[in-house]
């Protein structure tokens, strides 16, 4: 599978599962804590994003950690058009709906330092350094 592809079935993915959530693409861009372009983007097939937004909205949709990069390195046993939500999952986890409302019943953020893997929260910490010094 080529670059082209394996984004075009990435975006393809994400906008079966959000819908499937009944989310539109600002809900679950407030529940990945990421941009909406970034959603668009992915959605799009058309441009890669940095791996922690991807592990942002693997989160949010309920896929494992690397599921994205797995169809984007061509690690996925399955062919492009056969590939579903459910294969982003792991085999013993069930289908979720958004991981976090607010009181006000609003999606909110759900991506806490906690939640982070120790690359993640480092590749999110230099991003943040890096942006905030060129402001």
């Amino acid at each position: 599978m080529d670059e082209l592809e394996a984004l075009q079935t990435i975006g393809r993915l994400i906008k079966e599962e959000r819908l499937a959530q009944g989310l539109s693409q600002v809900q679950l861009a407030k529940l990945a804590g990421t941009a909406i372009k970034t959603v668009r983007t992915l959605e799009s097939g058309t441009r890669r994003t940095q791996e922690i937004n991807q592990r942002k909205l693997e989160h949010a949709l309920g896929w494992r950690a690397g599921s994205m990069s797995d169809v984007l390195k061509g690690k996925s046993t399955f062919a492009p058009d056969q590939i579903t939500p459910d294969d982003m999952r792991t085999s013993d986890e069930p289908q979720q709906g958004p991981r976090a409302v607010s009181p006000a019943g609003t999606a909110g953020p759900v991506v806490r330092a906690a939640h982070l893997s120790d690359e993640e929260l480092l590749a999110e910490l230099t991003y943040r350094m890096v942006h905030r010094s060129r402001a």
